[in-house]
């Protein structure tokens, strides 16, 4: 299968003032990965991770440093100078904050609209019977229940519904959500998880997941992209990520998760991420409970592991012949 997005060596740094000093931040560091058409990657990593990052590049509302991003084999470069608005058609976003991702003066059925006037030139009869069928595919019905309705009316649930809406009325191809679950209810949160994985089964829709919860990154994806401090440390097949992690910080995320039957000490939180620093090494280096001297000497590079499952870390390659120059 073809891939339908790819990231190679993508970089972002931004810059910020502390006590009159410049320091840069690093969003993103050579980040490459490749996204098969109609499959559910989960990109996962905490708070701080450059997750976001990552989507706000994909989906053009920032800017590379450097590196490539290539949408159905053309660069974002090359899709900005002449097609920027078929790029934004067939690349479409869902929020973390359906509250804030809402005007909260629009009703659902003029939300929804926009984009099929604007991309999809639908008018009259043509134009309410889609909105109508958008709202049965987002499960929003009986759709006369909903369709006048304003954002302050609504559940979380509902909005994300609406949002996703939305999302799919331009007939998009990829898809970026971004924590798409994280304010809603754990009730919620499987409804909205099937919803995707039927957006993908029976709509075709590719799905970039991004996500601090490796659990439900296993139970949706297909590929998982494990994301430390703007940097792949772990990639491969969901499964085989999530029940045999290979790189300490993998294992870190899956250890975090709550236990409310554990009996034993809970492992240490994962807390906020100091993402200024760049003075050669692991990233994960100043963290890792197995953290040898070649760590903080040179960066591992992804290398295969497993059978499509690679890692970024000294304990499962030659730390003397994979050593990435800084």
């Amino acid at each position: 299968m073809d891939s339908i997005l790819r990231l190679g060596k993508v970089s972002k740094t931004y810059s910020r003032k502390t006590n009159g000093h410049e320091q840069k931040i690093y969003a993103a560091r050579r980040v490459s990965f490749e996204l098969q058409t109609q499959h559910i990657m989960a990109l996962v990593g905490e708070s701080g991770s450059g997750k976001s990052t990552i989507a706000k590049l994909i989906t053009g509302v920032e800017h590379a440093d450097s590196g490539v991003i290539e949408f159905e084999g053309k660069t974002l470069s090359a899709w900005r100078r002449g097609h920027l608005a078929e790029y934004r058609r067939n690349v479409q976003m869902v929020f973390q904050d359906p509250y804030a991702a809402l005007n909260p003066l629009n009703t659902v059925r003029y939300t929804i609209s926009r984009p099929l006037v604007n991309y999809r030139k639908l008018h009259g009869e043509s134009l309410h019977n889609e909105i109508q069928r958008l709202l049965e595919v987002v499960h929003l019905t009986p759709v006369n229940e909903f369709i006048d309705k304003l954002p302050f009316e609504l559940s979380g649930g509902q909005l994300q519904r609406v949002v996703t809406a939305r999302a799919v009325a331009s007939n998009p191809k990829l898809i970026v959500a971004d924590e798409p679950v994280s304010m809603l209810d754990v009730s919620i949160r499987a409804e909205i998880l099937r919803l995707i994985e039927e957006l993908r089964s029976k709509q075709g829709v590719t799905f970039l997941y991004i996500t601090h919860d490796l659990i439900s990154a296993r139970m949706l994806a297909d590929e998982i992209v494990v994301l430390y401090r703007g940097t792949v440390v772990e990639t491969g097949n969901a499964r085989a990520v999530a029940k045999n992690p290979l790189h300490p910080y993998t294992q870190l995320l899956l250890q975090s998760i709550p236990n409310p039957w554990a009996t034993e000490e809970q492992p240490m939180a994962l807390g906020i991420l100091d993402r200024t620093s760049d003075d050669g090494g692991c990233v994960f280096r100043a963290r890792c409970p197995y953290a040898m001297e070649v760590c903080h000497q040179g960066v591992p590079e992804l290398t295969n592991a497993e059978s499509d499952h690679l890692v970024a870390c000294f304990l499962h390659h030659d730390a003397t012949t994979q050593m990435a120059v800084q």
